[in-house]
């Protein structure tokens, strides 16, 4: 009988090193089973994924004689009856988009069933468990395999590591000291969008995955183990007041006439274009102030004085000069009423992360989006037509992150002739545009790769154009769509607004 190591290589010399995962990682994610990965069992000593030239037969040939068992890892159950060495067969499908879909098909038609179950029940118990388990998106999936959805999965070839289940299970047992630091855990757990949309959508409000990812990070910075390129964003910001290091004159670069014109200068409204807005979408500097002028609101803009939310920082895991650098902001917007800004990313950050951090914001925060629709209500604003069909993008900070779904949905029912087409996989369900979370300062390939399987997979059909209110799916989609789609026109909510403005006669 071979030794394990000799099985092992035997293993990895005839069906290749990616085909059979024997890291500690690998192995604790694999070896638990159930809803989240709840269920420990005792470890196999690989596992394997069987690839075109090799099928289970084949795996039980090379195995012969050594005393190892297969257990596949949708009949876990085995495991429990087997305590003896075992590989485990990698045979857990991933969950797809499609099979996301198909899902929330079912639950539409069940939404009937379970209002009717509401009206039937006789005990406040028991109304209080049906009403949670009728919600939609409660339970997706109605068995053990609660293995979640991943946008990055599939990149990584579906190793389950790398998805939502494993690096749920990565932070626990990194946490609780089941599993050290290492370059492989590093990875997937930085290797995410930090979307939420994994288990939000599937469970309770109070479970928030993507927190859970964002307080492993903050641990893995406290031992020096965060990429490089968020210690550069560090610096750049405590240097520049911006993550790309850029010249703080430049911020107002191209919109120096609108800083001249509109002067912050105790204002009843702030605009706070952020970051990325100043220094790589300066028209939608131009297009917010022109909303605002024909509303008439009273605003005005910091220009080179305005500084950087630190939501990546937040992110990256350096929690400490988050909170820093937030009480560095606050401080400097003393006086402030009403913060407006276009960018979801901003406002996530000045409205929930900085509580998050035990920072008071004493100012009402708002998003275009919703100062937009109150124009709109209070008669500030007529929007004339805008013709064409176009589906909304809900950026995940602004939507599943701070739950602002309605405005930008009103905005656009409210301008004559845009035919809003909603995808299927909307609000708390929509698919992220593959920017968030750090992800394209840390692996701008998988961004990519994210941004391109939701062009591809998830737009309704014949539609002329994809609208969102966030500078960085801005960036991302149009990269993809430029390349993928060139005739789908990716536009922000301010950019259609503002072609819609009524002028007085």
């Amino acid at each position: 009988m071979p030794d394990d190591m000799s099985l092992l290589t035997k293993l990895v010399s005839e069906l290749g090193k990616g085909n059979v995962l024997t890291d500690p990682e690998h192995i604790y994610v694999y070896s638990h089973f159930g809803e989240f990965g709840i269920k420990p069992f005792h470890q196999p000593l690989a596992i394997v994924r069987l690839g075109d030239n090799l099928d289970e037969s084949g795996l039980t040939e090379l195995l012969e004689g050594s005393g190892v068992r297969i257990v596949r890892s949708d009949q876990h159950e085995m495991v429990e009856e087997y305590q003896g060495p075992y590989i485990l067969l990698d045979a857990q499908k991933p969950v797809t988009i499609d099979s996301l879909i198909n899902r929330l098909y079912e639950l539409d038609e069940k939404r009937g069933e379970q209002k009717q179950t509401l009206k039937d029940v006789s005990s406040f118990s028991h109304w209080l468990v049906s009403s949670l388990q009728g919600r939609d998106g409660y339970r997706l999936w109605e068995n053990e395999e609660d293995i979640g959805f991943c946008v990055v999965q599939s990149y990584f070839d579906n190793v389950q590591t790398y998805s939502s289940k494993g690096r749920l299970l990565l932070a626990k047992g990194y946490l609780n000291g089941d599993l050290e630091e290492s370059e492989l855990l590093s990875d997937s757990i930085y290797s995410c969008t930090a979307c939420g949309q994994c288990y939000d959508q599937v469970s309770l409000d109070s479970l928030e995955v993507n927190n859970l990812i964002i307080k492993t990070r903050n641990k893995l910075t406290q031992g020096n183990n965060a990429p490089k390129n968020f210690n550069t964003a560090l610096e750049n910001i405590k240097a520049q007041g911006n993550p790309a290091g850029l010249p703080q004159e430049d911020r107002v670069l191209w919109i120096e006439e609108q800083v001249e014109k509109h002067p912050y200068k105790d204002n009843p409204v702030l605009f706070w274009p952020g970051c990325t807005t100043s220094y790589r979408l300066p028209e939608l500097v131009e297009d917010t102030c022109e909303i605002l002028e024909a509303a008439d609101y009273d605003f005005g803009l910091l220009g080179e004085n305005e500084g950087c939310c630190g939501l990546i920082l937040y992110l990256s895991g350096h929690w400490d000069e988050a909170r820093r650098n937030g009480e560095k902001i606050l401080e400097s917007l003393d006086g402030v009423k009403r913060l407006v800004t276009n960018c979801s990313g901003c406002y996530y950050c000045f409205s929930r992360v900085y509580p998050i951090l035990g920072l008071n914001v004493p100012f009402d925060v708002l998003h275009t989006s919703q100062i937009i629709k109150e124009s709109i209500q209070d008669g500030r604003l007529q929007l004339k037509e805008y013709r064409g069909s176009f589906t909304w993008h809900d950026p995940c900070d602004l939507g599943r992150h701070s739950h602002v779904f309605e405005p930008p949905r009103y905005v656009l029912e409210s301008i004559p002739g845009l035919n809003l087409v909603e995808p299927i996989l909307n609000r708390e369900h929509a698919v992220c545009c593959g920017a968030g979370g750090g992800l394209w300062m840390y692996r701008e390939e998988l961004t990519n790769h994210v941004s391109q399987m939701k062009l591809a997979e998830t737009l309704p059909d014949n539609i002329d154009g994809i609208i969102t209110g966030c500078p960085t799916c801005l960036l991302s989609l149009r990269n993809t769509a430029r390349e993928k789609k060139p005739s789908l026109r990716v536009l922000d909510l301010v950019e259609v607004v503002k072609s819609c403005i009524q002028t007085p006669n």
